[in-house]
């Protein structure tokens, strides 16, 4: 590990000296904030005098089509020295106004949006995005945490071609402030024509959180980093359950943060319980390779943005940390923070008979052109022992081109030969406004296959390369035109072990019907046989982009030792202002040549989320998988039939967190148990 640390800060030194002088591509002009004694009212409307007196922008251009704006927005700014109150008054005549969604963080950028962008400490700092619904409904997020949910203000009204947001956003949301640092975006969201407007863009914008389109952010030189608050959240737990799901339980959690510094803390659970908050990811796609899962466990995706930080195109899935596969901790602990250039985060969790350990580190110069990355994965199980090094770098003019380079090595029980336990690639891409191409040469060892880790395949050597353009009419009937191309060639063992071929396009109207299909061709060696793996799929979505989509789909192509034929059909309605009721019926057939009778699977679901208010939803599910998926299957179903059903409450409401749940919807059968989960914040905000 010190071998490790010191290769991470020698390197980051050399960086520092060699072009740690480099200014950021931002803007030099700006926003000066008028100051004001008594805050405007935050009532989604423009009545109070003092949004009058405010700065005021307009967002001029659109970054989607890379035009001037077809629709006026301008917003207006003032702080009291405690916040910054923003409002927005937008005008909408060629589309309607979509306003559908009434829980803050769902639903996210299905109904029209206004957003601002913050980054107090600069290029180098966190950055801050406050969103709001022309109905007032709020999303937020920020490049600190991935679970930030301060508490802040945002309420809307709608007119005839017309809708009006005013957000008040505390400055205690907001870490590592520099006096002459901060930088704003500020930019409204059309999902009916994918519009973007901006209020500073470019034809190289890459959408709101891109720094070197933000503009300085005056007015705020009395705003400096403050030490931020402790946060300790109690939880208390109460469990109801057959014998066979664990009984009848009670018991008590912490999870915590303790600053360090303005930007760096430590972090630990002590008694974690996550079995309420897992999403449902079950699925019957056909793959003959693992399926991957997303995380949802706090601890983890918590500084989840700082490990895995490498550029990989057109590439197999290749992950050294891939946290699914670390059971739920007894305890855990964690450090993250930024300081200057340098990102940081580690964690050790400790459960029954393991240890699973992480450290990663980030390195960026000050324009962002060229990053360096480290990171460290240790697994101690009974009589195993498992470690593994990761490097990445990449180089971007940050217009066109790019070019990146990634080498990990492996050892420990299973990885007893170091030639074959190294992982390397370089690469390559040119990228536009809308178009993309670019991909790398890579070798993976016969024995690299972290324990924590994910990787598609092992014992390979060859390339892959991807292209895509997408033409963004001005006008006439399409909204989004979009075209790609994929191929990749790997050998292993002296013969060829992967091959792909793959195109595809997808026409979206403005009548929001999206035509999509591609054409491929697929084998893998399985077995010492090269299996065909083709999965051709057409689709047809009404709705597309909205919260209300029904989508047909038809897929078909060899596939192991048969034909597949598949179809997908999943619909969701709205039920009033607050329910949306899902639906999904998917199929798959796979028929063999030589009498085998047929794999068929179904997989059916049904789903209801009731909004009951602005900090409160209430979801019940029902799901049921039948029948044998097609071979070769990568896991991740059912053999027969499973069953789930399950239902949560949750509510965020002042310093508290209130979740009532039965089952679990990410297990293939019912879970028979039933929880209530409540937790009390002390001290800083969820998320701060």
């Amino acid at each position: 590990m010190a071998r490790f640390a010191f290769v991470i800060l020698a390197i980051c030194g050399l960086w520092v000296l060699a072009i740690g002088a480099a200014d950021a591509a931002v803007s030099v002009d700006g926003l000066s904030v008028p100051h004001v004694t008594t805050a405007p009212s935050i009532d989604g409307t423009l009545a109070d005098p003092a949004w009058q007196t405010a700065a005021k922008i307009q967002l001029g251009y659109d970054g989607h089509t890379l035009t001037p704006a077809s629709e006026a927005t301008q917003a207006y700014f003032l702080t009291d020295g405690r916040s910054l109150y923003v409002a927005f008054d937008a005008t909408q005549t060629r589309t309607p106004i979509l306003a559908n969604q009434n829980t803050n963080g769902v639903g996210a950028d299905s109904d029209d949006e206004v957003a601002v962008v913050l980054w107090p400490g600069g290029t180098n700092g966190f950055n801050y995005t406050f969103v709001s619904t022309p109905r007032g409904t709020r999303y937020q997020s920020s490049s600190e945490n991935s679970n930030y949910e301060p508490h802040w203000d945002a309420r809307g009204t709608v007119s005839h071609g017309r809708w009006i947001v005013t957000m008040r956003i505390p400055f205690s949301a907001l870490h590592g402030a520099s006096r002459d640092k901060w930088l704003l975006q500020v930019g409204r969201l059309e999902p009916t024509t994918g519009s973007l407007y901006l209020w500073s863009g470019g034809p190289t914008v890459n959408g709101l959180t891109d720094f070197t389109y933000a503009k300085p952010l005056r007015g705020l030189e009395t705003i400096v980093a403050a030490r931020p608050k402790p946060r300790f959240g109690f939880y208390g737990l109460g469990a109801i359950a057959a014998p066979s799901a664990g009984g009848a339980t009670s018991g008590a959690g912490l999870d915590l943060s303790i600053p360090i510094d303005a930007t760096t803390s430590i972090v630990a659970t002590i008694h974690p319980d996550f079995s309420n908050v897992e999403n449902d990811q079950q699925s019957i796609s056909p793959t003959a390779f693992r399926r991957y899962y997303s995380e949802t466990r706090p601890f983890f995706t918590q500084g989840g943005g700082t490990y895995n930080f490498m550029e990989c195109d057109a590439c197999p899935n290749e992950q050294s940390l891939y946290t699914p596969a670390i059971p739920t901790p007894r305890t855990g602990y964690a450090i993250e923070g930024k300081e200057g250039p340098l990102t940081f985060a580690g964690f050790d969790a400790v459960g029954d008979g393991r240890n699973d350990a992480a450290q990663a580190a980030i390195f960026r110069n000050k324009p962002h052109t060229f990053f360096f990355s480290a990171q460290r994965v240790s697994v101690n199980l009974p009589g195993v022992r498992d470690n593994t090094v990761q490097y990445a770098a990449k180089w971007s003019d940050l217009k066109h081109l790019f070019v990146y380079g990634n080498y990990g090595s492996e050892s420990g029980t299973y990885s007893p030969d170091a030639d074959k336990s190294k992982f390397a690639e370089i690469g390559a891409g040119w990228y536009g406004p809308h178009a993309f191409t670019g991909g790398g040469i890579r070798k993976v060892g016969a024995e690299y296959s972290p324990l924590d880790g994910f990787f598609s395949f092992s014992d390979i050597a060859g390339y892959g390369v991807f292209s895509n353009h997408n033409w963004v009419p001005n006008g006439g009937a399409f909204k989004n035109i979009s075209a790609f191309v994929f191929a990749d060639r790997y050998h292993g063992a002296n013969r060829l072990a992967v091959s792909d071929d793959t195109i595809g396009i997808d026409l979206v109207t403005r009548k929001l019907l999206e035509f999509a299909t591609t054409s491929s061709s697929s084998y893998a060696l399985i077995g010492g046989v090269m299996t065909p793996l083709t999965v051709n799929e057409t689709s047809l979505t009404f709705g597309s982009g909205t919260s209300t989509p029904t989508t047909f789909a038809h897929s078909t192509g060899r596939y192991g030792d048969g034909r597949l034929e598949g179809n997908r059909r999943q619909t969701t309605i709205a039920l009033g202002r607050r329910a949306f009721l899902s639906l999904t019926a998917n199929d798959n057939r796979q028929y063999f040549t030589d009498g085998t009778p047929a794999n068929i699977q179904w997989f059916e679901r049904v789903g209801l989320a009731y909004q009951t208010g602005p900090e409160s939803s209430f979801a019940i599910g029902w799901r049921r998988i039948v029948g044998n998926a097609p071979t070769p299957s990568g896991g991740g179903n059912c053999v027969g039939s499973c069953t789930n059903f399950s239902f949560a409450y949750h509510r965020l409401y002042g310093p508290q967190e209130l979740y009532i749940a039965y089952g679990d919807p990410g297990r293939l059968d019912t879970r028979p148990q039933f929880i209530v989960k409540l937790i009390r914040y002390v001290g800083a905000e969820k998320g701060t």
